[in-house]
């Protein structure tokens, strides 16, 4: 069973990581309509995670290499928020005349704001 719990969340981190991955990706080329795609992607596997997580937790003691793995996760989210921050307020800057066109990036900005 702890083998078990300890392999679904090296899958669940390793699903989201590259999810998280896609978003870079989709954050550089400055695709806003893959990003809120990718979005509802990243909440299905967080839940994933989150579930995984709970079962571990519940099962187990902790793994180097998994916490290894977890910080990679947890670098590469705030890494995606900053860039994302980054790609919003230069939109923002040089689209202030276009408010009626942002409705979709100020749903994916508010995404990143939670």
């Amino acid at each position: 069973m702890q083998d078990n719990a300890f392999q679904n969340l090296k899958k669940a981190l390793e699903l989201h990581s590259q999810v998280l991955h896609a978003e870079s990706q989709a954050i550089s080329a400055k695709d806003l309509t893959t990003v809120e795609e990718i979005l509802q992607r990243k909440d299905e596997s967080l839940e994933f995670l989150i579930t995984a997580k709970d079962f571990y937790e519940q099962s187990s003691s902790t793994n180097s290499d998994l916490e290894k793995l977890i910080q990679d996760v947890l670098s590469h989210q705030e890494k995606n928020t900053e860039n994302f921050r980054k790609l919003h307020i230069q939109k923002e800057s040089s689209s202030n005349k276009n408010r009626l066109s942002n409705s979709l990036s100020d749903r994916v900005s508010r995404a990143y704001r939670r």
